[in-house]
Formats: structure tokens, C-alpha cells, sequence
């Protein structure tokens, strides 16, 4: 299927409005991560949330970047986008480990986590398919890091998790735009508004990690 592109100074842009949204996603989410990481009272959990903010960085530079300019950079930076978007997802899990108590289970969740990782490298690279994408995000973002947040939350009320929660399950509204391709026309379609809801779903989980680690204080009642 055609797609729409246009010329700029003899530089020929392919989907200009996913290259634009895409690198919009990565300005936010290096900002949302240099503020996590770098942030004035650190922990582990804002360190790790600040990796999951950096991978998502590269891998919407990488990806806006594959959309824009395929006719320079070919397919291969689709891929490097997919399998950044896996190191974002370890990330997160990692940011999540944190919380859970049972030093076995920890251990244990940890060698799966490298494993996950590995295999979903692995599987982008063979297969080639954003299907992996897919699956690698909702195993590690659903299945493992809202559960161990919504435990936690569930245990302590933790102002923290609360909002990380919030920010995860609201990224199942530009998943949905993307589904059903709710699109205003060829030019600015499913792909461009998704990403820029995307970055409001971004910034919840940015302003629940940058909360204070898990105290008294911090209990919602």
C-alpha cells in the first residue's frame, strides 16, 4: 500500500507525521528518564524507570526514523526500534523487582527477566515481526510489572504505584487507537495519534516513579 511521503530539499520523507510523533515520544521520554535518573533524592526503582524511559527514547528515534527515511535506512532500524522497546520493558520489570519481598522469588524473577530479554532479541531477529513486540510487552508490562505493582499497591497504598498502575493500564487507550485504526486521514492516521496519546500515558507513569520511595507518608488512605 502507497504511503504518504513528501520531498524536502531533495530529501524524500515517507509517513512525515509518524517520523514527527514518533521523535515527539522520544523527546518526552529522554526527558521523563534523564529526570529519573538524575534525580536530586535517587532509588533504585526511579533509576530503573529512568532505563525504561531511555530504551523508549531510542526505540521511537530508531523507529520515527525507519518511517521517515526507509528509503535511506531500510528495514533494520525497524528492527533495532522493536528489540529497544524489549530493553524498555526489562526496565520496567527491573524497576518493579524491587517490590517484591520474597528474596527466592526475586532471584528467581531476575534470571527470567535476562531470559525474556534474550529470547525476544532473539525472536526479532528471526522471525522479524512486530508480533514480538506485542507479546514481549504484554508479558512484561501486564503480566509481571502491573502485577507486582498492583500487589504492592493493594498491600500498602503507596501514592508511587498507584499512579505507575494508572500510567500502564492507560496505554491500553493508544493500544486501542492503534487496533481499530482510528485514524483522521492518510496523512495524520492510527500510528500518529497513538503516539501522541502515548505521551500522556508517558507522563503519568513519569510522575509516579518520580514520587517518593514507598514511606508512611506517602499512604494514600
Amino acid at each position: 500500500m502507497e504511503v504518504p511521503s513528501i520531498d524536502v530539499l531533495g530529501i524524500h520523507i515517507t509517513e512525515p507525521f509518524t517520523w514527527l510523533t514518533n521523535w515527539l515520544v522520544a523527546a518526552f521520554s529522554f526527558y521523563f528518564g534523564h529526570k529519573l535518573f538524575y534525580d536530586p533524592v535517587p532509588d533504585i526503582q526511579k533509576k530503573f524507570w529512568g532505563v525504561f524511559f531511555f530504551f523508549m527514547g531510542l526505540a521511537s528515534t530508531t523507529g520515527g526514523t525507519a518511517h521517515g527515511f526507509i528509503d535511506y535506512v531500510g528495514n533494520n532500524f525497524h528492527l533495532a526500534a522493536w528489540i529497544f522497546t524489549g530493553f524498555a520493558v526489562f526496565g520496567a520489570e527491573m524497576a518493579s523487582l524491587p517490590l517484591v519481598r520474597n528474596i527466592k522469588l526475586a532471584r528467581l524473577l531476575r534470571i527470567l527477566f535476562y531470559v525474556q530479554l534474550f529470547l525476544m532479541a532473539g525472536s526479532v531477529l528471526v522471525f522479524q515481526s512486530f508480533e514480538s513486540v506485542r507479546l514481549n510487552s504484554f508479558i512484561g508490562l501486564i503480566g509481571i510489572v502491573l502485577m507486582i505493582q498492583l500487589v504492592y499497591y493493594i498491600r500498602f497504598r503507596t501514592r508511587r504505584n498507584g499512579l505507575i498502575i494508572i500510567g500502564i493500564l492507560s496505554n491500553a487507550i493508544p493500544a486501542l487507537i492503534h487496533a481499530i485504526r482510528v485514524s483522521y486521514n492518510e496523512w495524520f492516521n492510527f500510528n500518529d495519534l497513538s503516539h501522541v496519546v502515548m505521551v500522556g500515558c508517558f507522563y503519568i507513569i513519569y510522575y509516579g516513579a518520580k514520587q517518593p520511595e514507598s514511606k508512611i507518608q506517602d499512604i494514600i488512605g
